[in-house]
């Protein structure tokens, strides 16, 4: 900040504290009161003895007048980051622990050990409490095929040997988190068809058929244009060769499709961030084919109570008449 600047932010304050100071002293020609100081410089008595303190205690000098940062000083407030209030979060979810617990429970565990107090205000900044909880509201389908969400995720560059664009079409269950994944070389409506045509048959394989099936509104699942242009569409048309009916998200809105998005994180996470070097394309797809089988089979979701897309499928599937 050069001099110039410095001076246009503090003469205003400069003036105002040095007539209070002599207002003080019973010195000043201006004024006689400090209301009168006030009213000229339309500024508040609080306010004064900050800026007048601050000048005094700096010795005098013009710089303490100029505007300071708001919030906790630096080593003031001990901040955890996003990782450390995840797992302070997950270890309230499963084991039901309150601040007390958690402290002794991951002492030697964080770079900087937390306080109470800032566990106890990581809890604040989440609805964890009873009466929090109650207006959660959770939107899951109650049936396997009720609703899919569907969707295409670039990968980058680096990551195949050609450095050629691939795309990975998801499709998932909004019920059971069920989810299929298909390697495409390119994001065209006749690739997504072909794909969705697999992932049918692959949840009929599970044994339920889908009936509706949600996307944004890419070129790849839908048009625009005309009505004509959209009920001839690619991917319209094999839709309704398979009786399943199509939803959009709002644009602009990829929270509407939010289980497939998050999924794409998970699996970026996951899977592909994992790879060091360079993959052909049949070692990732042999790779996205792996990852799909820990997914629906063996990882664990917290969404689903700690239990696989499997297991919660087969827990519905117990629930039904057997013949």
């Amino acid at each position: 900040m050069n001099t110039t600047t410095k001076r246009a932010m503090t003469d205003k304050w400069f003036l105002v504290v040095t007539e209070y100071d002599l207002i003080k002293q019973k010195k000043s020609k201006n004024f006689s009161t400090v209301d009168q100081l006030c009213e000229v410089f339309k500024v508040h008595r609080k306010d004064i003895r900050k800026y007048y303190g601050r000048w005094i205690k700096s010795g005098r000098d013009p710089d303490s007048l100029l505007p300071q940062k708001r919030g906790p000083k630096p080593g003031q407030l001990k901040l955890l980051s996003k990782d450390e209030e995840r797992t302070i979060i997950k270890i309230q979810r499963k084991f039901q622990a309150n601040e007390f617990e958690i402290f002794h429970l991951i002492k030697g565990h964080f770079k900087t050990h937390p306080s109470v107090s800032t566990i106890y205000r990581t809890f604040k900044r989440y609805p964890l409490n009873d009466k929090r909880k109650l207006n959660i509201k959770r939107y899951e389908k109650r049936y396997p095929g009720e609703l899919l969400h569907a969707d295409t995720y670039r990968l980058p560059l680096t990551l195949v040997t050609n450095r050629k664009r691939y795309f990975v079409f998801g499709i998932m269950d909004d019920c059971t988190r069920l989810t299929y994944i298909e390697l495409i070389d390119r994001q065209t409506a006749a690739n997504v068809s072909q794909a969705f045509s697999r992932a049918h048959k692959w949840f009929n394989l599970h044994g339920f058929s889908p009936e509706k099936v949600m996307t944004d509104n890419g070129s790849e699942y839908t048009s625009y244009t005309s009505q004509k242009a959209k009920e001839t569409h690619f991917f319209e048309t094999m839709l309704k060769i398979f009786d399943v009916k199509h939803s959009y998200t709002r644009p602009y809105r990829p929270q509407t499709n939010g289980k497939i998005e998050r999924f794409w994180k998970i699996l970026n996470n996951e899977c592909i961030l994992c790879q060091r070097s360079t993959l052909t394309v049949d070692e990732l797809t042999a790779e996205l084919n792996g990852y799909m089988y820990r997914y629906n089979y063996q990882r664990r979701h917290g969404a689903l109570k700690y239990e696989t897309p499997l297991d919660k499928l087969k827990k519905i599937a117990d629930l039904l008449p057997k013949y």
